[in-house]
């Protein structure tokens, strides 16, 4: 896990697999974080957005995996296909919320600068059952 610098929570990195049997020990569902190394838009979220306190609230309720897809291995080749065939998408940043069986549950694409518009997503992404 890493990422617990500027107050924000830990995350598994590039580690789907254990943030599922996480998620099905712990009961609960998994936010992935696909992300990029050259990704502005996702470090602006990841220093501005996931440490306010009413998000990682919100975030501590998940268990949070952050994949990169845009690097030159193959782990993040397969990650960004998998992003692709299952989302619909290649676009980062991308916040998917999935079960603990990986079935897709709710996805935010893009940045925002509205704490609340962001919030309501995962807050809607782990209520409905």
């Amino acid at each position: 896990q890493s990422g617990a610098a500027h107050g924000e929570l830990a995350w598994r990195l590039n580690d789907l697999d254990g943030a599922l049997a996480a998620a099905s020990t712990e009961h609960k569902f998994v936010l992935i974080d696909f992300t990029g190394y050259t990704c502005t838009n996702c470090r602006w979220m990841e220093a501005n957005m996931f440490p306010r306190a009413d998000v990682v609230r919100e975030l501590d309720q998940f268990v949070r995996v952050r994949l990169f897809t845009d690097g030159r291995d193959s782990l993040d080749r397969t990650q960004q296909l998998y992003e692709r065939d299952q989302f619909g998408t290649v676009a980062l940043p991308l916040y998917a919320v999935v079960s603990a069986d990986g079935a897709p549950r709710a996805t935010f694409l893009g940045m925002t600068r509205d704490a609340d518009e962001f919030v309501r997503f995962l807050s809607a992404a782990r209520s409905t059952r």
